[in-house]
């Protein structure tokens, strides 16, 4: 897989349901601590209650989502996952697994509050959007 650009990786993530209610110079932030990471089919992103290090953005591919309870659902292109854990801290309570090759961004949960914790735009930009 080719690498994206940095305006590929800014309009990735301004496409998403999480980060669509922030302006561009918030995702050019974020975008500058997203990580790509390609994935096989059926490589483990990360398995139930491992610790909540990351949330992902789908560039491309789909990811099953499985819990302990309950049907797993996918996760395809422009969706995030792995937010909940990270924002609330606490252990993953589902398991994530490449359905089909896929590519992923990557954005580190301590890189991620440290953005927070300097830029009070994004922190609104994300309760708009939790709270829509």
């Amino acid at each position: 897989m080719s690498e994206l650009t940095r305006i590929q990786i800014v309009l990735c993530l301004q496409s998403t349901d999480l980060f669509s209610f922030c302006k561009a110079e918030e995702v050019l932030r974020l975008a500058g601590i997203a990580r790509e990471r390609p994935l096989a089919a059926g490589e483990t992103i990360y398995p139930v209650h491992g610790p909540a290090d990351s949330l992902y953005a789908v560039v491309h591919g789909e990811v099953r989502m499985q819990g302990a309870d309950g049907p797993a659902r996918l996760v395809g292109p422009l969706q995030t996952f792995g937010v909940r854990d990270i924002l609330c801290g606490r252990l993953r309570g589902e398991s994530a697994v490449a359905a089909k090759e896929t590519l992923v961004l990557a954005i580190e949960a301590e890189d991620f509050f440290d953005l927070l914790a300097n830029n009070i735009d994004i922190v609104k930009a994300l309760f708009r959007h939790l709270l829509a």
